[in-house]
């Protein structure tokens, strides 16, 4: 048989198994797996990555299963389907965590439960369904299909399912699929791109800054804000004050940023700060004496965290240098804040990998994808810096009520993505034509 035959026969045994490729995805999302550092007493992915692990053996789609957790309610596992040896191997690797859905989009939801896996209006309704539970659910049932079409790939086809991408901790998530041996010749993030290629991801840093001032009591303002004779001890300062003078020194980077860097890949304004929260004071009477803030910045992928970090640093440093209270009393910084630290991604627009997702997607869906740089970061920032060949394709769309309201995929973009995945394992890894 002929590999076009073989792919004409993929394709016609996608197409029977619609309702299974739904089921699976409405499955996955009726199993919260909501990730427990964003949501203190959360059950974790354990639940989760162990009914897909189950369901990946049963169904006999790989011939090698590697489950694992460095944290026990968070284990990650990687299935291989192995090739004949002589082709590419292919990595699609997914996240089973999904962010919280917080007590006001609970109220707010309004199609379907948060984590029904209804099916309502043509789209798959649920927490996870775009981001990403629908990609997994599509690459799966790909690899099932190609098992039961009997197709026998050249390269390995590699299943890898982490824990902890939602909140970057990628030491107990992705690290350990690549410190376990499972690498690749290329690895797809079946991210939310609505089938845009990705092959360019920026940084991303998050940073903590904290000042100290001096308490007193509300009323003592004017001893604060206004000079005062010589000699007459200040008896306040206010560390919310001392705050704002760094919060707009981060604005005037950002605005520097936004004016003199470009990159050929990222829109106008692509590099930018964000102050994500800010808390001061212990009391509503007294003027505060400390305040913290936290932030984050994402950056253009011509550069290092390193260079973003220095130029960070420099902004804060010419605030301390320039107050006479904070250089003598200068904040607490950390950069970058709890290790959140995603270095660019940088594969080249021509790699083999983009020119074989175009050439599937024109093949099996009639266009080619728009090859674009990321508006948002993955674990793909993690796998790249270490040699890993990275890039970011999928299903689904942040517009679509990713990490808020709503959320949903429509049902055929999880039979375009199966389809498009089964083929594009075909096009890379090759097939021994039988």
């Amino acid at each position: 048989m002929s590999t076009e035959d073989i792919k004409r026969n993929v394709l016609e045994s996608v197409e029977k198994h619609r309702d299974e490729i739904i089921d699976l995805a409405a499955t996955m999302v009726r199993q919260p797996s909501v990730n427990p550092d964003l949501e203190p007493g959360a059950a974790g992915e354990r639940e989760a990555q162990e009914w897909l692990r189950d369901w990946l053996e049963r169904t006999g789609s790989v011939d090698d299963i590697d489950f694992w957790a460095d944290d026990p309610d968070r284990p990650n596992f990687v299935g291989r389907r192995r090739g004949s040896g002589n082709g590419r191997s292919l990595t699609f690797s997914g996240h089973m965590d999904v962010v919280p859905v917080t007590p006001d989009q609970r109220e707010q939801w309004t199609l379907g439960g948060p984590f029904s896996g209804d099916i309502q209006d043509g789209n798959l309704r649920g927490r996870g369904t775009s981001d990403m539970k629908g990609a997994i659910a599509a690459y799966m049932m790909a690899a099932k299909i190609l098992h039961e079409s009997g197709v026998r790939l050249a390269g390995d086809l590699i299943l890898a399912q982490a824990s902890g991408e939602e909140s970057g901790q990628h030491e107990i998530g992705c690290d350990t699929v690549l410190e376990r041996g499972w690498t690749s010749d290329l690895a797809i993030f079946p991210e939310p791109t609505n089938f845009k290629t990705y092959p360019t991801l920026k940084g991303e840093i998050y940073f903590r800054l904290m000042t100290h001032g001096k308490s007193t009591h509300i009323a003592n303002r004017y001893m604060v804000a206004q000079p005062l004779p010589h000699g007459v001890e200040r008896p306040g300062i206010s560390a919310i004050d001392k705050m704002l003078k760094y919060q707009l020194a981060i604005l005037d980077l950002e605005r520097d940023w936004a004016l003199h860097r470009s990159h050929p890949a990222v829109s106008p304004g692509g590099q930018f700060v964000n102050i994500n929260t800010i808390s001061g004071g212990a009391s509503f009477t007294s003027i505060p004496d400390s305040c913290e803030a936290t932030g984050s910045l994402l950056y253009n992928p011509d550069l290092t965290s390193n260079d973003v970090i220095s130029e960070l640093q420099a902004a804060i440093d010419r605030v301390t240098a320039g107050d006479s209270w904070l250089s003598e009393h200068p904040p607490e910084v950390e950069i970058p804040f709890m290790g959140l630290l995603k270095e660019p991604v940088n594969m080249e627009w021509d790699h083999p990998g983009v020119e074989t997702i175009a050439s599937t997607t024109e093949a099996v869906l009639g266009f080619t994808p728009e090859t674009a740089t990321s508006p948002w970061v993955c674990d793909a920032n993690f796998w790249f810096p270490k040699g890993q060949p990275s890039l970011c394709f999928g299903p689904g769309d942040p517009t679509w009520g990713i990490h808020g309201t709503n959320e949903y995929i429509p049902v055929e973009e999880l039979i375009k993505a199966c389809k498009v995945f089964a083929i594009l394992a075909i096009d890379w890894c090759g097939v021994d034509e039988q």
